[in-house]
């Protein structure tokens, strides 16, 4: 058997994946605006006045811009033919298990949540772990977390956390590598989710001390600020997210990546049949 005839049903399996142009400019403006969300204090501190008292001019407009991406994005998955009901289904499924699992609140700065979208993301992929973070938390926040101006800052952070769990070594990969490496993995997104959180108020908070923002200070100046701000105030908590993140990926990351990968493996397969014959 030929290499060509070999690699041919994984062409045709990635063909029919191919993202969107549309779905692709979506993702990217979906994550500069998270990007400049969270770091205007560094790069546009010009925007002290729009963004002041916790984000209650600025959030709800950021909270309609992301909302109104996965909206949009969902739209395209439903219309890819195949596989774009059943991506929406499984984010439904999904998002419904990090409700549930929020629902019993957080030990210090851990929810068993991120077990979710650390596996699904690794599973499925970095654009449908960035969708399953934003949906996922966007429902929480409706049932368990409330609505407010964090909102739209914790979607696009969770949405980070499962994007970051895609890129990472998946299907075919040993096992032990493989959970390893989303160990260790869980362990830095429990930090970096955190310390990325912790920007969307800290230009609000420490006024006047050695560790608050300032408007007319260097990019180093704040960074060196923000850091010493999240040390003093945030490490030890967030150090128990990422533990509680290890313990989980360790105890179940085999058994619901292996069903996860068979949930994935069977919608890509679905699809090839339905590439082949619009080419016929």
């Amino acid at each position: 058997m030929s290499a060509a005839s070999i690699s041919a049903p994984r062409a045709r399996t990635e063909a029919a994946l191919g993202k969107p142009r549309a779905r692709v400019v979506l993702l990217v403006v979906a994550n500069v605006l998270g990007v400049l969300a969270f770091a205007w204090p560094f790069l546009l501190p010009a925007l002290a006045g729009p963004a002041s008292e916790n984000h209650k001019v600025d959030g709800p407009w950021i909270l309609l811009g992301v909302v109104g991406i996965l909206g949009a994005l969902l739209f395209l998955e439903m219309g890819r033919g195949g596989m774009g009901p059943k991506v929406v289904s499984l984010v439904a499924v999904l998002g419904a298990a990090i409700v549930a699992l929020r629902l019993p609140g957080f030990i210090a700065g851990f929810s068993a949540m991120f077990i979710v979208v650390l596996v699904a993301g690794n599973a499925f992929g970095p654009s449908f772990g960035f969708l399953l973070g934003a949906v996922g938390m966007f429902a929480s926040g409706l049932f368990v977390g409330g609505l407010g101006p964090w909102l739209p800052f914790e979607m696009v952070a969770f949405g980070w956390v499962g994007a970051g769990a895609g890129l990472l070594p998946g299907a075919g990969t040993p096992w032990g590598i493989r959970i390893g490496a989303l160990a260790a993995y869980g362990a830095l997104a429990g930090v970096a989710y955190g310390a990325i959180m912790n920007l969307w108020t800290w230009p609000f908070l420490a006024d006047g001390s050695a560790i608050a923002w300032d408007p007319s200070g260097t990019f180093a100046e704040n960074l060196r600020h923000y850091l010493s701000f999240y040390l003093v105030t945030s490490l030890a908590w967030d150090m128990a997210r990422a533990v509680g993140n290890v313990v989980l990926v360790v105890v179940l990351g085999r058994p619901v990546l292996g069903a996860l990968d068979r949930a994935a493996k069977r919608m890509r397969l679905s699809i090839v049949p339905v590439t082949t014959a619009a080419r016929s």
